[in-house]
């Protein structure tokens, strides 16, 4: 996984566009002080009157295009241009910084791994269904989407298949947060190794099973069904599995994922594909959305609601409990209150509102290829 410049790129988008501000003002106080010096006064026969208004026209299209004008505004525009891209260097530093530190805790795991710690080495995935214990209802809203990773079993993934407008299917694909933190890999991949693989940019056996996990549920639909976009959400780890799974081009392209929900997740390094529309939920005094040391990308189809005043850190606050409540109030409020979010809501019309065909719930564990590390 390449990591994101998120603020540096935003800076330098930022200082193109004011600089192409200045470059239209510039011209603009051109055009009009040229045709100020081609201007001819009315001759003195037309008398005073025509004399004093021709110089009332050219002395204010003067304070329009000249230094206290478009000129002057084009000038200061282009200073703030200049510091903008002082500002993206200085990002571009943390944000290698950022990078750098990512890198060393991904050597440190490789190292780790040599002891048997926080290594995936020599497992896959296996799956295998459930008695599915969520009680099947529709989505109303987000909130409802990320209530569905509530009471989840041990090493389990849910995947709900719900009926499309057109007939077909749509689906949305549960992952849950982390559930082991022992720092030795064990059955369940939903564990501390994932983590630490996951957010430095590796390849888990948690993110695996998850897709094995939403292909064996499409198998077991009718025929017609099996196919249909795909929505993944994700609680605390889950949305770091969610936002990798999205960075995968040929994951997106392949099970036509189109939407990521996240909450309580550090996912502002992932590379989601542009295709994908995510919003993601972060509590100001819930520590892990901040353990990339990466602010989320800030555009169109990436939408951050981020709420709290309480306790600089405040652990309770990672809770999923809360995040529903949170979620919940954000996407109920009238549509101007929180920006993107009604946009968001609208763009996962496949999902919400649709009923429920059905419910499968499967375990993912570790099959050991080569004997255990």
């Amino acid at each position: 996984m390449s990591r994101v410049g998120v603020r540096s790129e935003a800076l330098l988008l930022a200082a193109r566009a004011v600089d192409a501000t200045a470059t239209v003002l510039r011209a603009e106080a051109g055009a009009l002080l040229g045709g100020l010096g081609r201007s001819r006064p009315p001759p003195f026969a037309a008398g005073w009157s025509a004399l004093a208004g021709w110089a009332r026209v050219e002395g204010q299209v003067v304070r329009l295009a000249g230094p206290g004008g478009l000129m002057g505004e084009s000038v200061a525009l282009e200073v703030l241009a200049v510091r903008l891209r002082a500002l993206a260097r200085a990002y571009v530093e943390v944000e290698e910084g950022v990078a750098a530190t990512l890198r060393s805790v991904a050597v440190a795991a490789d190292l780790a791994a040599r002891g048997g710690w926080l290594t995936d080495g020599g497992s896959r995935p296996v799956v295998h269904p459930v008695r599915a214990t969520w009680t099947a209802r529709e989505f109303t809203g987000p909130g409802d989407l990320v209530a569905a990773g509530e009471g989840m079993s041990p090493s389990s993934v849910r995947v709900v298949e719900l009926a499309a407008a057109d007939g077909g299917s749509s689906w949305v694909l549960v992952v849950p947060g982390t559930q082991e933190w022992g720092p030795a890999a064990g059955a369940n991949p939903f564990d501390l190794t994932s983590d630490v693989r996951a957010v430095t940019g590796g390849v888990t056996v948690a993110a695996a099973g998850a897709l094995a996990a939403l292909d064996l549920a499409r198998g077991r639909a009718a025929a017609g069904h099996r196919e249909g976009p795909v929505l993944v959400v994700g609680h605390s780890q889950g949305g770091i599995l969610a936002a990798a799974l999205a960075s995968d081009a040929q994951v997106v392209a392949s099970r036509h994922v189109t939407h990521v929900l996240t909450t309580g997740s550090p996912v502002g390094g992932f590379p989601v594909d542009g295709a994908v529309r995510v919003l993601s939920v972060e509590h100001v005094e819930d520590p892990v959305p901040r353990l990339d040391l990466t602010p989320n990308p800030e555009h169109d189809t990436w939408v951050t609601v981020r709420t709290g005043h309480g306790p600089p850190v405040d652990v309770g606050r990672h809770a999923i409990e809360g995040y529903v409540e949170t979620t919940r109030a954000a996407t109920g409020a009238p549509d101007s209150t929180v920006p993107g979010v009604a946009a968001w809501r609208a763009s996962a019309g496949a999902y919400l509102g649709r009923p429920v065909r059905s419910v499968t719930e499967v375990v993912v564990e570790r099959g050991w290829q080569n004997p255990r590390p």
